[in-house]
């Protein structure tokens, strides 16, 4: 092993003493991207390099490994150049690949990060050989140490061999999709009791990351349709064609989960609109309301814009009761358009 060669002689010799697990374990360059690795013969978990071409698999876990890191760790593996380049690389699309070596297939990991907040999405990598599997995870959405310590505790299932592990992992995967979208959901219900229920404006800014939330597992889950159809199908290389039934049961439970995505966009989408509508009502509201404000100020400013000239022959200038006359004109009229604005709800 390349990386094994590049350290110091003694620590070298060392290492080549070990097996293989034992090797990896001890490296602390290695030890922050190596998850786990064993060997399951009939079931039973086993150090790495104990099973044989024809009894047992293995199954290699590893976190944001770097190229040189994934093949050095795979070094007895045949790799496909482009799969190692993509499994090494974020971001990627959901999708299946068939090769002469393997078959390789990437999913997108998600888990809720609150009300408001972005989904935590990452990436996972399967490498799926005749006897072994090689998890490549990039994120912290989906950790795999739950699902291999169950089906450790399940040896009649991993005597089935590398597909088992594939469907275990796609089928928790597919249970995390619905676990968010509940989630997702409950957001949404109160953003839609807040627009329809109590018919005030809700914050935009909350609308849009709920949107954002929607949008986001979307794009994430939606690619891993055709995937699953292709396993469902039982005609992917290295893949065992008995596990088409239960490659199927999982593409159904993604179906589900994408119609219920959906519906939660549409119902999002008409709350926008409804939160627009509201919005524009309530400033169509407080226009009425000014206006009307205005019109009661504007006669007696008229009035006393009349009077505040400074001309010499002017009506009841010189009359005794002219102020009060004035003023008990301008409180009568202001009273009588508040009543009349009043009536038509403009106040």
């Amino acid at each position: 092993m390349s990386f094994v060669r590049s350290l110091h002689p003694k620590r070298t010799e060392k290492l080549r003493a070990l097996p293989l697990e034992g090797a990896l374990r001890c490296l602390g360059t290695v030890d922050h991207m190596l998850v786990d690795a064993a060997d399951y013969v009939r079931g039973i978990r086993q150090s790495l390099g104990n099973a044989t071409s024809s009894e047992g698999f293995s199954w290699i876990g590893m976190v944001d490994p770097s190229r040189r890191e994934l093949l050095d760790v795979c070094s007895q593996r045949r790799l496909n150049k482009f799969a190692v380049e993509d499994a090494v690389t974020t971001h990627q699309r959901p999708k299946i690949d068939e090769f002469d070596e393997h078959t390789f297939l990437v999913v997108r990991t998600i888990s809720y990060a609150g009300q408001g907040k972005p989904l935590d999405i990452g990436d996972l990598c399967i490498f799926l050989l005749g006897n072994a599997v090689i998890t490549v995870r990039h994120g912290e959405a989906m950790p795999l140490a739950t699902i291999r310590h169950d089906l450790e505790s399940r040896p009649d299932r991993l005597e089935l061999g590398p597909t088992a592990v594939v469907h275990e992992i796609i089928d928790r995967l597919v249970d995390q999709y619905v676990s968010v979208t509940d989630k997702v959901a409950a957001d949404v219900r109160a953003i839609e009791d807040a627009v329809f229920d109590d018919e005030v404006p809700a914050q935009p800014h909350e609308m849009y990351a709920v949107k954002r939330e929607i949008i986001e597992f979307r794009r994430a889950a939606a690619p891993l349709l055709e995937p699953l159809t292709r396993l469902a199908n039982g005609s992917v290389r290295h893949v065992d064609n008995e596990f088409r039934f239960y490659f199927s049961d999982i593409r159904d439970h993604l179906m589900r989960v994408l119609d219920q995505v959906d519906a939660l966009d549409r119902i999002m989408e008409a709350a926008l609109q409804a939160n627009l509508a509201l919005i524009s009502v309530q400033q169509n509201e407080d226009m009425r309301k000014i206006s009307a404000w205005v019109g009661i100020a504007a006669v007696p400013t008229m009035i006393a814009g009349v009077y505040g000239m400074n001309f010499d022959y002017m009506p009841e200038l010189g009359a005794k009761w002219g102020y009060f006359v004035i003023v008990g004109l301008m409180g009568t009229i202001s009273v009588l358009l508040y009543r009349a604005f009043k009536q038509n709800n403009w106040l």
